[in-house]
């Protein structure tokens, strides 16, 4: 399992740098974007799998969520939020048509709507978070911070983890583990900061890799919860090693909002010093 595990993260890491790199100066940075974009496909794919029994209704999600990921990653600011709004507006009236039961209709509005801005609204915010002054390695800083976290948690949890984290929704997961995995933010995003952004004060590093720290391990038992509402262990499979693309995404969808605001808030300050 682990070497499975060393094998996918050796193809998908560089493609994310990569993608990152050649994004920097380019309009919206594009390659990031798409690679983004099918990220959000896919994941959506996945979440809905699990809840919509109906092709229809899961090409309408994915349709949706990517819909939301363009809208919110491209529209200036004043305009996202009721875009996002319309991707909702959408999905009520993509499930009001037919004879189905009035509940089984409100489940599926609710559904499609939430997956849709959970999946393509939080994933936004990394083109968004790439556009910013340094902004190639804010989005770096903010997906070794979750990895790290993720990395020293799962060993910080084998190797000494005893009191269960939240054992209805996560059995494997520790409060050993998930001090580990703050750690291991907190760890990795002053590294990175000290290499690559030296203007950022290393105790705001150490916030910002505290903060992702704690949303994607909120995340990441978010989609442990939706998992075992759903009663499968993986969102998928296409990653041997690590199931599915949610499930290798879940913490970094979390993280994405307050990794942006952290790294907006370094660029204003920069810019009034």
């Amino acid at each position: 399992m682990l070497w499975k595990r060393i094998a996918t993260a050796a193809v998908l890491v560089p493609l994310l740098v990569a993608s990152i790199l050649l994004s920097v100066g380019r309009t919206a940075g594009w390659p990031f974007l798409l690679l983004c974009a099918a990220a959000a496909g896919l994941c959506a794919d996945e979440g809905f799998r699990m809840f919509l029994h109906g092709a229809r209704d899961r090409a309408a999600g994915v349709a949706l969520a990517v819909l939301a990921f363009f809208s919110a990653a491209l529209l200036p600011g004043p305009f996202g939020v009721p875009a996002l709004l319309v991707c909702v507006l959408l999905s009520v009236f993509h499930a009001l048509p037919g004879a189905a039961d009035p509940a089984e209709k409100a489940r599926r509005a609710a559904t499609l709507s939430f997956g849709a801005i959970y999946v393509g609204g939080l994933l936004a915010t990394y083109p968004r978070t790439l556009l910013l002054p340094r902004g190639e390695h804010w989005v770096l800083l903010g997906v070794l911070s979750v990895a790290s976290g993720d990395t020293l948690a799962y060993f910080t949890g084998r190797a000494i983890g005893r009191r269960k984290l939240a054992p209805f929704i996560s059995p494997n997961k520790t409060v050993e583990g998930a001090v580990g995995g703050l750690l291991g933010s907190v760890t990795g995003a002053v590294l990175y900061a000290y290499g690559f952004l030296p203007e950022v004060p290393a105790g705001y590093a150490a916030a910002a890799g505290a903060a992702v720290g704690v949303f994607g391990q909120a995340g990441d038992l978010f989609e442990s919860l939706v998992k075992r509402a759903a009663g499968v262990k993986d969102s998928g499979t296409i990653l041997p090693g690590h199931g599915g693309i949610l499930d290798r995404t879940d913490a970094i969808l979390a993280a994405g909002p307050i990794l942006h605001l952290f790294a907006a808030w370094s660029s204003r300050a920069g810019a009034g010093a």
